[in-house]
């Protein structure tokens, strides 16, 4: 089957890792900060140490936080809560490799960490390990069997390597959890689509309903239209798609369409 030059937008829209953060309506950070500075001086433990670096990342102070993390891991060198913040915060240095080190230490010291393959995953898929990414989402599902996150990043993932019939079994998880997912009715559509079945129009149809001020909806319905010629009011799709500010659609709409 051949797809025309018209291309859908993959709505590739993956959940972010798990975080794990106290009330912050409760905890000033920059107050905290300083108490705890004070606090240090005399008593230098982890738990400081590891607080203070919390404060700092929740206050964006991404290098101090990282110290923290670091001075709180030489004296406690096995404590997994401080091996996951530091993870999340190479996450936010973007340092993927450094968070998937963290990630797996935290699965060496609690194998069940559902959360933690989580995590080790999103950072994978970020360095493009798509079997590795994979491999973790389904350890993840198997620790929380309805972990609609995992479900739907890994049917991103599936869906990335041209494995539709794969991605298409984890979007129907995500839609028997969330009925009123667009994103997830947006992507089994496609991967349909992809396979030639001939309910993909419904799904489309469904995401429309759901999201009928979203442009990207339209689109992909149109595009649908065009690249499977299947019978459908096109122009009237991309046209609300570009009114709803989707750029795009209007070089489409000028080529193919009267105006």
């Amino acid at each position: 089957m051949r797809i025309s030059f018209y291309f859908f937008i993959f709505c590739s829209y993956f959940t972010s890792y798990s975080q794990e953060f106290f009330d912050t309506d409760k905890i000033e950070s920059g107050k905290q900060i300083e108490e705890l500075n004070t606090i240090i001086l005399q008593d230098p433990s982890a738990e400081n140490y590891y607080y203070r670096g919390y404060n700092n990342y929740i206050s964006e102070n991404y290098p101090e936080a990282l110290s923290d993390y670091n001075k709180a891991l030489s004296i406690t060198p096995n404590d997994f809560n401080i091996y996951f913040s530091r993870g999340n915060l190479n996450i936010k240095l973007k340092d993927y490799e450094s968070a998937i080190a963290d990630f797996s230490k935290c699965i060496s010291l609690d194998k069940n960490s559902q959360k933690a393959y989580f995590n080790r995953a999103f950072a994978e898929r970020k360095i493009f390990n798509r079997t590795g990414a994979i491999y973790d989402y389904s350890k993840s599902i198997a620790l929380k069997p309805n972990n609609i996150s995992a479900y739907q990043n890994r049917g991103l993932l599936k869906k990335e390597l041209n494995l539709h019939k794969e991605a298409i079994e984890d979007f129907d998880k995500v839609i028997a959890i969330d009925p009123k997912s667009v994103d997830a009715f947006q992507n089994r559509a496609i991967s349909k689509a992809m396979l030639n079945s001939k309910d993909a129009l419904l799904d489309f149809n469904a995401a429309v309903k759901l999201a009928p001020e979203n442009a990207e909806v339209y689109f992909n319905r149109a595009l649908y239209f065009i690249n499977f010629k299947i019978k459908g009011d096109y122009c009237s799709d991309l046209k609300k798609a570009f009114n709803f500010g989707y750029l795009p659609a209007q070089e489409i709409i000028i080529e193919l369409c009267k105006i």
